[in-house]
């Protein structure tokens, strides 16, 4: 009998214990947070990203936001660099980096990317959008920018602008640089019915001349161009084209697709991203094939770099989810340690709630 009353009692405890937990109150729901794999508050809108070596790497976005590695991407850290979108970063070595991006922000870092100071330098616009920032050497440096290209020859304490659109917003809108001497633009001065979208540098950026052939006609719906010599060159955007004298005359190599960015080794290997996808080639341009990772979570890739053929990285954007009455807005950073052949896929969280309450009543930025 005793037995009999201890195991009702068990019973009715178990049955206690299990009606509280599986209450359906609302107030017994649980809201789920993003998991470690999505870390909360670190990047939004990831645009590019740069490595200097197999460690140390990082990652800009926007609102001021950056992630830096200094272990190949096991571990992250965040910083801010202003408050404004950052279009480019660049390390000249582990410590020393600048980012750039809207309202005319360029940001320097001394201790790895931990923390970053604004610096002014006059000759544009204040509030003009800076697009990119390259270095070739510890003297030698060039920003891209609406207004033209800066040029530093003093490890980035003076610039100086010998490039200017004759039309404020239609300048050039992304750069190739092969060295200190050689350089490539893709822009216009929009002075023609059909311009010459190719400017081309022998002198480090002093003077800049316009490459015939290179015509918006010629070019339809390019964004971007990669040189890996003063002749051989790939312009991308809604279709991949190629050049091997400078620009002169262009092949198509891809009739349809969406390119971003391109990145390439030589001139047989390379790749290129945009949207969803991940483009290599490891025969010129001929042949493209999609090395992309099948992961639905992917929706618009920005940026691509490599440190050798077989480590490289990805980064874009993720799309956003609603968990728990917020907005989330996720960052993707893609690496690779095989050249291409698979790919890691992390994801970065950003509590977008109230980007998102700013853009409907209209406050947004």
């Amino acid at each position: 009998m005793q037995l009999r009353r201890n195991i009702l009692l068990a019973l009715m405890i178990v049955m206690f214990v299990y009606f509280q937990v599986h209450s359906c109150s609302q107030d017994a729901i649980i809201t789920p947070e993003p998991t470690a794999e999505t870390p909360a508050s670190m990047l939004l809108g990831a645009t590019d990203v740069y490595f200097y070596d197999h460690d140390h790497g990082w990652v800009a976005g926007q609102k001021g936001t950056l992630i830096q590695t200094t272990d190949g991407g096991d571990t992250w850290t965040a910083a801010l660099a202003g408050e404004y979108d950052i279009r480019s970063v660049y390390f000249l070595d582990p410590d020393t980096g600048w980012v750039v991006g809207n309202n005319g922000r360029l940001h320097r870092s001394l201790d790895g990317g931990r923390t970053w100071e604004r610096m002014i330098f006059t000759g544009y616009p204040q509030d003009d959008n800076l697009l990119d920032v390259r270095f070739v050497d510890e003297e030698h440096g060039f920003i891209l920018g609406y207004s033209g290209v800066f040029v530093t020859k003093d490890g980035g304490i003076g610039w100086e602008n010998n490039w200017l659109p004759v039309v404020t917003y239609c300048g050039a809108w992304s750069m190739s640089i092969i060295d200190y001497r050689t350089a490539f633009l893709l822009g216009s001065r929009w002075s023609e019915t059909d311009p010459e979208l190719i400017y081309r540098s022998d002198d480090g950026g002093v003077s800049w001349s316009s490459v015939p052939g290179s015509n918006s006609s010629m070019l339809p719906g390019v964004v971007t161009i990669f040189f890996i010599d003063g002749g051989t060159g790939w312009a991308a955007g809604g279709t991949i084209m190629k050049t091997t004298d400078g620009g002169s005359t262009w092949e198509t190599q891809l009739e349809t697709t969406t390119v971003r960015r391109m990145f390439f080794f030589d001139a047989v290997e390379g790749f290129a991203v945009g949207r969803a996808s991940i483009l290599h080639t490891d025969d010129g341009g001929t042949s493209w094939n999609d090395v992309s990772p099948r992961d639905d979570r992917i929706a618009d890739l920005r940026s691509i770099y490599f440190v050798d053929r077989l480590h490289g990285w990805v980064v874009g954007r993720g799309g956003e989810e609603m968990i728990g009455g917020r907005t989330f807005r996720y960052s993707m950073v893609l690496a690779t340690v095989d050249g291409g052949v698979s790919w890691n896929v992390s994801r970065f969280a950003w509590d977008a709630t109230g980007l998102v309450s700013a853009a409907c009543d209209g406050s947004a930025q």
